[in-house]
């Protein structure tokens, strides 16, 4: 999700001169990170079971919800390799890329599908790579060290040189983007400012759907 909300924050930071670091990561690796450190205004992970997770834990204090992505099969634009269906992924031929269910949303999102559908284990075991973020994969895709790799549609739509398969085993996995305001926020009004620009559909919502993501319809910014 780096462009879109690197995009927004900015756009804030222009508007209102307000600094905004961000740090980058898998959606696991980052709540592992937050349990530890007990620092941090705003999380935002790719899968709001992540952020239901941190308000079970007593870390998220408010939810916003941003958008809505898909996991797929991201392929070289043209899909050369005639990639159509989950067999097709597991062809020994095919170079495979996984991210790492532990550490990234889609990881988890892909593992949950293809368990229930009977699929994770020989593609877990097919996998010739496995990465803490979907933007490893889709650069190595990019690159051509890959010719298949679960990502976020949101993430192909990012990449002009690639395209996505849409796969059966998938259907009925789409995610909801969200963003937490954290207890351990030392600027919680400061923190909520933001996470309502972020989920205006007039303001940080516009750089979502810039960027290939189903915005939620959201409230206006004032």
């Amino acid at each position: 999700m780096q462009p879109p909300v690197e995009a927004a924050a900015r756009e804030y930071e222009d508007r209102y001169g307000v600094h905004i670091e961000i740090t980058y990561g898998g959606s696991g690796t980052l709540l592992s990170s937050l349990k530890v450190a007990n620092r941090g205004d705003l999380y935002l992970p790719a899968d709001e079971s992540y952020s239901d997770q941190a308000r079970a834990e007593g870390l998220a204090r408010e939810v916003f919800s941003l958008a809505t992505m898909s996991p797929v099969v991201g392929v070289a634009r043209g899909n050369p390799k005639g990639i159509a269906t989950i067999e097709d992924v597991l062809d020994p031929e095919i170079q495979l890329g996984l991210a790492n269910p532990d550490a990234a949303a889609v990881g988890r999102a892909v593992r949950a599908a293809l368990t229930e559908s009977g699929h994770w284990q020989p593609t877990s075991e097919a996998a010739a790579v496995s990465k803490p973020t979907v933007m490893d994969l889709a650069n190595d895709l990019k690159l051509g060290t890959l010719d298949a790799a679960f990502l976020w549609d949101s993430t192909v739509k990012q990449f002009g040189e690639l395209e996505s398969v849409h796969l059966k085993e998938l259907e009925g996995s789409t995610k909801s983007v969200t963003l937490c305001v954290l207890q351990s926020s030392q600027h919680p009004t400061a923190a909520l400012k933001f996470s309502r620009f972020l989920s205006s559909r007039d303001a940080g919502l516009i750089h979502f759907e810039e960027k290939g993501y189903t915005p939620v319809s959201g409230d206006r910014w004032e």
